[in-house]
């Protein structure tokens, strides 16, 4: 599981409410204990996505229903846009991620190189683009600069955590390789809890 301190912990065990509120959150040093009622993932429970950070001219990122809904599938939870005014167009399925109104550059664009016409991908395409061409990049790196440090930069920092109180949804990265901590070609992301208060 990615903490919002930007590290990984092993085993965890996260109780969350029929809303979406987590409950608590808990870990295992050693191994998983089964327990009656807890459902078993193999994989890494991260926070939904953030995606805020890519600012370059050749960013092109277009608001329409077929896109939006590629970004909900893929785990997003909030999406920046490179123009503002796209935000009070008529979406009519009404389902997506929340809207933000600017997109910010980062401060180590070393991790989120412009990709050109990828830069109109989901977030988690983008990042398992960079991942499996730099693997001086570390995958709990460019997770927390997705999640934590994203919500921090939009003033929704209960969105970028796993913890108590917080409804960031949560998603499962698999088929990664969890040994060295890294991400494959195969792998995949799966939403597992919904987000509360959006229009999931």
């Amino acid at each position: 599981m990615l903490c919002s301190q930007g590290n990984m912990t092993k085993w965890p065990v996260i109780t969350i409410a029929k809303d979406g509120i987590i409950l608590q959150v808990d870990s295992y040093k050693t191994a998983f204990k089964e327990q009656h009622g807890i459902m078993f993932y193999s994989g890494i429970l991260i926070p939904a996505f953030i995606d805020i950070w890519w600012k370059y001219p050749s960013n092109q990122m277009t608001i329409n229903e077929l896109r939006i809904s590629e970004h909900v599938n893929k785990g997003t939870i909030l999406l920046g846009l490179s123009d503002p005014t796209e935000i009070a167009l008529e979406i009519s399925h009404k389902k997506g991620p929340i809207l933000y109104p600017h997109r910010i550059p980062y401060s180590h664009p070393e991790i989120f190189p412009d990709l050109l016409t990828d830069n109109v991908l989901p977030l988690f395409e983008k990042i398992k683009k960079v991942l499996l061409k730099n693997n001086h990049i570390k995958l709990a790196e460019l997770l927390s600069a997705t999640t934590s440090e994203a919500a921090l930069a939009t003033n929704h920092p209960e969105l970028g955590k796993l913890e108590k109180g917080c409804s960031p949804g949560l998603l499962l990265l698999q088929n990664a390789d969890l040994v060295n901590l890294k991400m494959t070609p195969q792998t995949t992301v799966k939403w597992l809890v919904y987000p509360k208060n959006n229009n999931f």
